[in-house]
């Protein structure tokens, strides 16, 4: 929620869960308003968690509700139809069964098309940016002041706190899924030079943010390199499944260390015999997420991730690895990778 000119303005509705919205009326209360103070409701776009609650502010507060008209197919059926969308990360295929949320439909008082929107007739100083396509057909942004609002166009960094995901670090990462992935990374640019121009130092995605402007920059310039960087890992980690060498023996230094949880430590023609070929205790399964990017150039990066390894009779491990890769003649090795619990 934003105050300006002793106006109002509600960014997201919250989902469509029993208690919810008597929640959130209490909220805006204790912090000492009125809901006849919120000159709009602005819905980002069309899945449960943004607009679970706007049939019930627009019907029982006559509060105006905007959201995209790119959008209006999911505010009229009350449906997230998370089945367009594409998961982006693991946490997209774990969460979706939780987030393809119904809700009240509704219909909301102004619908945004593609041209920006200006918030003075409201009392507002401010405007809504609408990104056509992404995240879903019809998102929409809001900027007041040097107060930026980005609904799901990407999000923060988390980490998981008991069965809670929790912000970590405030870094810029990628949403869980997309409707249109290749028009969400273009959007990232877009956002970028928005806050730069309007000199938004920080950026209110509506899931752990916030991030700052900065955070974003680095994030969208080290993008190419994490994705690099993840495909080889997850298929170096497939290979390894399998029994397969052949890409250890490429993407592996020749003066490859890693340090494992149980501080043993292997060359690069130790792993390979000892993990891959001939293991006396043989590796079920091996995956890895949340990788992230702490520092990179042209030539190196640092990358961190969860890797899950799964050895024949022992217990799952749950593995932070740090990694240091460096590239030469375009190709990206693995020099060294620490693990720890």
């Amino acid at each position: 929620m934003v105050e300006n000119n002793n106006k109002l303005v509600l960014i997201e509705t919250g989902v469509p869960v029993e208690g919810y919205a008597d929640s959130l009326v209490q909220s805006i209360a204790d912090l000492g308003f009125k809901t006849e103070q919120i000159a709009l409701a602005i819905v980002t776009h069309g899945h449960g968690d943004h607009a679970g609650n706007a049939h019930y502010l627009q019907e029982t507060f006559d509060i105006p509700i905007v959201g995209s008209q790119y959008d209006l197919d999911k505010f009229s059926s009350g449906k997230t139809e998370l089945a367009k969308s594409k998961d982006v990360s693991i946490w997209g295929t774990r969460l979706r069964p939780n987030m393809d949320m119904d809700y009240a439909a509704f219909t909301p008082d102004v619908l945004v098309g593609s041209a920006e929107v200006d918030l003075e007739k409201y009392g507002i100083d401010g405007k809504i940016i609408p990104l056509k396509g992404g995240h879903t057909p019809g998102g929409l942004m809001v900027l007041i002041g040097n107060q930026f609002f980005v609904g799901d166009a990407f999000i923060g960094t988390f980490r998981l706190d008991g069965a809670n995901l929790v912000p970590d670090g405030h870094h810029a990462r990628t949403h869980f899924y997309h409707e249109n992935t290749t028009l969400a990374d273009k959007w990232l640019e877009v956002i970028e030079k928005i806050a730069t121009l309007n000199n938004v130092a920080t950026i209110y995605p509506t899931h752990f943010g916030p991030v700052t402007t900065a955070e974003l920059s680095t994030y969208i310039a080290v993008r190419p390199t994490l994705k690099d960087l993840t495909k080889l890992q997850e298929s170096l980690f497939k290979a390894i499944e399998h029994g397969d060498s052949a890409l250890a023996n490429t993407f592996l230094s020749k003066n490859f260390n890693i340090n494992t949880v149980s501080e043993q430590q292997f060359t690069k023609i130790d792993y390979v015999q000892k993990r891959i070929r001939n293991p006396k205790t043989k590796i079920e399964t091996v995956t890895a997420e949340d990788f992230r990017i702490i520092k990179a150039d042209n030539n190196m990066a640092i990358m961190t991730f969860l890797k899950n390894l799964k050895l024949t009779n022992k217990e799952p491990q749950s593995i932070k690895a740090t990694a240091f890769y460096t590239k030469a003649k375009g190709n990206w090795h693995l020099v060294f990778e620490q693990d720890t619990p």
